[in-house]
């Protein structure tokens, strides 16, 4: 395949309640209790030696790594860009999460869906800000599903509004609720150095800043929970830095823990015109821990 095959696939998953596990109710005739999630995917070239999986960010969608999975593909690893729910053409309210253990589900049925081509390949997450934090809690969560672990940007704080609460009269009927909506506050301009790309994100009709109040907090949990354990992770975990909007994440290193630092890359550091820069790096850290096979 070329690096331009991508094909689209559509996960049928089970709806969530508040809590974020298996609603009740299903069927399967009606599509009742189903959520669609749309995994864009691209074949690795040659003889696969793994999977890849990006997690997007907060409002993001996973068809701006392309650029990434074709690297990624010319170096054998298949890769899936998944839309997460709420988000680009995925199913769900728009911005809303029910929570890390939705999230947890969801990550999980794609590595199901990717065992059943490649039982026993390697599998890897590569996650950017937000999703960076899901994917260390899925990590954490499911000791032994991956190969690898790549956490780029990953938030330091939650730079995340919450909706207004209701004023006047208005606080008498309307509450705030965990589907209430406040925002993300991501613009291009803060996302990325790079004009084209930051006029891309605002006039992308895909991307948007709307993000519920359930899945505010549940960054938040993500963030204080998961992140200060990340030396308790069982696979070779790397940590790409650039200009991150929220800061950077301080923690220390071990054997299986790189840093590697990428100085004038913004949030997103992989679009642009200095992008090559990550791809390179993530490319050369699957090179070493994780070797295609002679």
């Amino acid at each position: 395949m070329s690096q331009d095959d991508f094909f689209l696939t559509n996960l049928e998953l089970r709806e969530s309640n508040e809590q974020g596990e298996v609603a009740a109710g299903l069927s399967h005739d009606s599509m009742k209790g189903m959520v669609l999630l749309s995994v864009l995917e691209l074949a690795a070239r040659g003889v696969p030696r793994g999977a890849v999986t990006i997690i997007h960010d907060a409002g993001d969608v996973g068809e701006r790594y392309r650029g990434l999975a074709s690297v990624l593909a010319g170096d054998g690893w298949a890769v899936a860009l998944p839309d997460l729910r709420g988000h680009g053409r995925s199913e769900g309210e728009r911005g809303h999460s029910a929570g890390l253990r939705e999230v947890e589900r969801d990550l999980g049925e794609i590595q199901d869906h990717l065992a059943y081509r490649m039982p026993d390949a390697p599998k890897v997450l590569v996650g950017v800000g937000l999703g960076a934090l899901y994917g260390a809690h899925f990590a954490l969560s499911r000791p032994g599903a991956l190969a690898g672990l790549v956490l780029a940007n990953p938030l330091a704080s939650i730079p995340f509004e919450s909706p207004e609460q209701p004023k006047g009269f208005s606080k008498f009927f309307k509450k705030v609720t965990g589907n209430s909506m406040g925002t993300t506050g991501y613009t291009g301009s803060r996302l990325s150095s790079d004009n084209e790309v930051a006029t891309e994100w605002d006039a992308n009709p895909l991307t948007h800043d709307q993000i519920s109040l359930r899945a505010i907090e549940e960054a938040g949990r993500a963030l204080n929970e998961s992140m200060p354990r990340l030396t308790e992770l069982d696979c070779p975990t790397l940590v790409l830095r650039g200009n991150g909007l929220a800061g950077n994440v301080e923690f220390d290193t071990s054997e299986d823990l790189e840093v590697i630092d990428l100085d004038g890359l913004g949030h997103h550091l992989f679009q642009g015109s200095d992008a090559s820069r990550a791809n390179d790096a993530l490319s050369q850290w699957l090179n070493r821990v994780l070797p295609a096979r002679e």
